[in-house]
């Protein structure tokens, strides 16, 4: 039976969620805490300058910066490393000291309070001029005052915008426990002013890569660590490994984890404590640079002009931020039963060996992390209404966009989902409320029709390709799926099921076969979506319970009725994920169409040419009118494509002079297109081999060349 309106809300006693008309004390919903609130109506310097009380773990014994410092240069590891590479390349010692504080000096923090201060006297100003809450759990922030005297404390945010990075240190300061070091992009290291700023206020930057370099990852590892074993301070790192620039979590990454986690596997410590922290936001600041970065315009390297230049976003609404501290995570209790932490009394500890037990659980701890994330995340109000429009591209009634939106909102809180959602409140104002913060991309006529128009282009987009009407559509209808794939993480699962279901012409399908197909987009998605691994057929089974509980299949006899499961809710669902199948299908029609050399073998090629081309190929079956879905020009969905069937055998990888080739096995891709063939209808295009390199001029009014990153 379908929750009530008051069921779906958990916050349904706010009337009015607007920080003007509410009482001037701190304000809760759900357990949340508005931060700024007393930051309204009280001195921001007051606040900044003001004695803390900081807990501390219980084994920590004070450090300076500098102090940590010499400590890692003095350490074992690093004296270990030094002396092993001077041997292998016969560097002198001393050079390959000198390098190794080189690289120290460029990676270490400088966490000074008074740089902390200038931000906590600024930050606040900032985010009451752009957001108008700013909610925190506060019972995780009763978790962590308790857990950090106790343990040492690993903090795993979700990372969608630049703002995680202040945001997690505004917090952490306003409730006075100690700030964390934070693992940064070395991006930011070259902004004048704002690099130094963000090294003492606890940054340390890290290169993206280390390759085999063996003495940044002594000198790296040694760092991180210390600050784990002393607990200096909680260790801030984002598991995702980038910004999510599609609102999208991403699959996790391990580099990061596996330094953290050695002092716990070598038995440095008796445990450590991670704690996955989930941030939402109702309007990402970047919204229009990342639909246009995903369409392959290059983004604008960070700089602290640039930053200047976009004081301008000060003046505008962006919402209400929710971050969510989670459940601690122990690795003691995690890994109990499934590593030997004895394996290691046999060598060093200084020396990195990590065994494939302790690999695994990495893993699997990884993945537990980003799915604890998204199971906190909260929906706001917008993501509902994103999602009914990019399925309505030609505009939707207003009436009719409440009962759509009112609908999926229901289904996404059967699912689990938490909506923002003021339930007191009409349906037709909340709706009303979250059009006008996004009523830079949209209009409503005198006749309430909605309507979208042309967002801003960034200014590093040539005239040319303003003028172009795909590039627009395009960046238009990605930005709304940066907002729409924030529900992916809740339905993706059962519009497995709904896909195999929508896509089959028999009137019945066996369990077995429902549950192959369902396996087959598993493996597909495997880049796209975080799936646990080896939880397949749990998850399979709780979707099929979620379906047919909620009346959208219906099973006779093991055997799937498809008439009878065609309905509204597996239609609507199939509809949200029919535009990855779509790119993934240009992407093997353009693999299938590459050129052969004189063996007959299709020419190898960088992937990320590959993804342009397809991306080339859907511009052109766009601009002929063959397809509709603007999402298959996305880079960052053709490159998910292209790694799946790397996995999938579809798809060779070789190196070539250090860089990366793939070629296809034509006779995979062509199963695997005609496999997406059973789930959504195709459209019918011209043969891509008779003209598999349009020639599109940017001075053409009608063609386009995509200027995608290589």
């Amino acid at each position: 039976m379908a929750a009530s309106r008051e069921e779906q809300s958990r916050n349904s006693w706010i009337k009015e969620d607007d920080p003007h008309k509410l009482p001037p004390f701190p304000v809760f919903k759900d357990g949340y805490e508005d931060i700024l609130e007393d930051r309204r109506g009280n001195s921001d310097l007051r606040f900044a300058i003001r004695s803390r009380e900081v807990p501390a773990y219980k084994y920590n014994h004070p450090r300076t910066s500098a102090q940590i410092k010499e400590y890692v240069r003095k350490s074992d590891r690093v004296t270990f490393t030094i002396e092993q590479v001077a041997s292998e390349t016969g560097m002198p010692k001393a050079e390959v000291e000198k390098e190794a504080n080189a690289i120290l000096d460029e990676m270490a923090h400088n966490l000074r309070m008074g740089a902390i201060r200038g931000i906590a006297t600024v930050l606040p100003k900032v985010m009451k001029k752009m957001y108008n809450r700013v909610y925190v759990n506060k019972e995780g922030i009763s978790r962590v005052q308790h857990l950090i005297k106790e343990y040492p404390v690993i903090l795993m945010p979700s990372h969608r915008s630049y703002a995680d990075f202040l945001l997690m240190s505004y917090v952490f300061y306003h409730y006075d426990l100690p700030l964390p070091v934070i693992a940064a992009a070395m991006d930011f290291m070259g902004m004048n002013f704002v690099g130094w700023l963000l090294r003492n206020s606890g940054a340390f930057y890290i290169r993206r890569t280390f390759g085999t370099d063996k003495l940044y990852w002594s000198v790296f590892t040694e760092y991180v660590q210390t600050h784990i074993t002393n607990g200096d301070a909680p260790v801030e790192f984002f598991v995702e490994g980038t910004r999510s620039r599609t609102g999208k979590s991403l699959v996790p990454k391990l580099g990061m984890m596996k330094a953290c986690l050695e002092p716990y596997f070598k038995a440095h410590v008796p445990d450590i404590m991670v704690l996955p922290i989930s941030i939402s936001y109702d309007r990402t600041l970047e919204e229009s640079l990342y639909s246009y970065e995903l369409l392959g315009v290059p983004k604008p390297k960070e700089s602290t002009s640039g930053l200047l230049k976009a004081s301008s976003i000060l003046n505008e609404d962006f919402g209400n931020i929710h971050m969510y501290i989670g459940e601690p995570i122990s690795i003691r209790q995690f890994s109990i039963g499934k590593i030997d932490r004895v394996q290691h009394s046999l060598a060093p500890r200084y020396i990195a060996s990590l065994t494939s037990d302790e690999e695994k659980l990495m893993k699997e701890l990884a993945y537990q992390v980003v799915l604890e994330q998204q199971k906190h995340m909260v929906i706001s109000p917008w993501a509902l209404v994103a999602t009914v429009l990019i399925q309505n591209k030609d505009g939707i009634d207003l009436q009719q966009l409440v009962k759509e939106v009112e609908w999926l909102k229901r289904q996404t809180a059967n699912l689990g989902g938490y909506v923002d959602w003021p339930g007191n409140e009409k349906p037709e104002m909340v709706i009303r409320a979250r059009l006008e913060l996004h009523k830079h991309i949209l209009d409503i006529s005198d006749e309430d029709f909605v309507e979208l128009k042309n967002i801003k282009p960034p200014p590093n987009v040539t005239p040319e390709l303003r003028r172009d009407g795909v590039i627009s559509q395009a960046a238009l209808q990605v930005l709304l799926s940066l907002y729409r794939n924030q529900l992916l993480y809740l339905f993706v699962r059962p519009a497995m099921v709904t896909l195999a279901v929508n896509g089959c012409l028999q009137e019945t399908m066996s369990m077995d076969e429902l549950f192959k197909r369902y396996e087959f987009l598993e493996h597909l998605f495997r880049h796209e979506f975080v799936f646990k691994p080896g939880q397949t057929k749990e998850d399979f089974d709780k979707a099929l319970l979620n379906l047919t509980h909620g009346g959208g299949l219906v099973i006779v006899d093991n055997q799937v009725q498809i008439k009878k499961s065609t309905n509204k809710y597996t239609t609507f669902l199939s509809l949200m994920f029919e535009p990855f199948l779509l790119a993934y299908w240009v992407l093997c029609k353009h693999l299938l169409s590459l050129g052969c050399d004189v063996n007959g073998k299709p020419l190898p090629k960088k992937p990320k040419v590959v993804c342009k081309e397809a991306q080339q190929l859907a511009v052109r079956w766009l601009q002929e009118g063959s397809l509709k879905h603007y999402e298959v020009m996305n880079l960052d969905i053709l490159g998910n494509g292209l790694l799946s069937m790397i996995h999938m055998g579809a798809v060779a990888k070789d190196k070539r002079s250090g860089e990366t080739y793939v070629s296809p096995n034509q006779v995979t891709v062509s199963s695997i297109s005609e496999q997406i063939g059973r789930y959504i209808e195709l459209p019918v295009v011209p043969d891509p081999r008779f003209n598999s390199t349009p020639n599109f001029s940017s001075q053409s009014k009608d063609k386009v060349t995509v200027p995608a990153k290589l």
